[in-house]
């Protein structure tokens, strides 16, 4: 039984943690693989979604390991759960010892590379994205700012740490991975970054399966019966573009009066309304949606 410990700042009881980690572990764990995982959740999730995510991992022999994501203060929050990450994932390491350490994005990857310089375990660092990059372009990290400035560098220099001291890496484009090599850093080859984009589980996101009973009553709900629909799944803000996708909805509505905009979205729904009034778009033009993981197909 190969044993392998899973680190995620995300949470499973998030919608990316349902869509993007989940199936890889269920499908992992089918093929011999004992996981280990610990994420952190988000309070409001975790106490509406706890116990089906505890089910589920259950039934396919994932030790889940949740820890409550904190938000405040920011920086010594995200220190703090840092430090939790790393104790939890040592005392699950002198238990089961750990054959290998999964660690999705950056976060994760302080404490993979931890465990890989003190435990000699193996690291497969799961970069997702460019990161830091990623948290200024999305206006999250203000690099005038000297304390982001600050973090920003230091995520820079451990990210080719990181890329230096794994022993495989995931990148989620051939873009990405041929950005990397440019860097002609040492140790990192190109057989060392293997390129997996991001899926869908096809089983569930199924066209047959749809319940159409329950298709044409969630129509009748969100009064979207003969109303041209445009939709959107997913999270809002940041790099996502809620401006553009209004601003284009705005030219569609000259086109189609009747048009309306269904946001599938955990994301509050004053963002989006502020957003579309700003734009002078009737709110009645606007739907927003919260849905569980397994209902989104249905809304698409």
């Amino acid at each position: 039984m190969k044993q392998v410990l899973y680190l995620s700042y995300d949470g499973m009881t998030d919608p990316l943690g349902q869509s993007q980690v989940l199936p890889y572990l269920i499908g992992l764990s089918q093929k011999g693989f004992r996981f280990t995982l610990i994420s952190f959740e988000k309070p409001d999730r975790f106490a509406e979604e706890k116990g089906k995510i505890e089910a589920l991992c259950r039934s396919y022999d994932i030790d889940w390991k949740p820890l409550i994501y904190t938000k405040k203060p920011p920086v010594i929050s995200t220190l703090r759960d840092i430090r939790k990450m790393k104790k939890l994932a040592r005392i699950q390491h002198r238990e089961k010892n750990f054959q290998l350490v999964h660690c999705r994005s950056y976060i994760s990857a302080l404490v993979g590379l931890d465990l890989k310089h003190n435990k000699g375990i193996r690291l497969l660092f799961d970069m997702r994205g460019f990161w830091a990059d990623e948290r200024v372009e999305g206006k999250i990290w203000n690099p005038k700012n000297p304390l982001f400035q600050f973090i920003y560098s230091y995520f820079k220099k451990k990210e080719r740490r990181y890329l230096e001291a794994s022993d495989a890496i995931v990148s989620l484009t051939t873009a990405g991975k041929n950005e990397i090599l440019s860097w002609n850093l040492p140790h990192v080859s190109p057989d060392k970054i293997t390129v997996i984009p991001c899926c869908v589980d096809l089983n569930l996101f199924n066209p047959r399966k749809i319940d159409t009973d329950l298709f044409y009553k969630k129509k009748l709900e969100y009064r979207l019966n003969d109303r041209f629909v445009v939709g959107y799944v997913g999270s809002i803000g940041t790099w996502y573009q809620l401006r553009e996708m209004l601003l284009a909805f705005k030219h569609i509505l000259r086109l189609k009066p009747e048009a309306v905009f269904l946001f599938v979205t955990k994301e509050s729904p004053a963002t989006i309304l502020e957003e579309a009034k700003e734009l002078a778009i009737a709110e009645e033009a606007i739907r927003v949606v919260a849905a569980q993981h397994q209902k989104v197909p249905g809304f698409i």
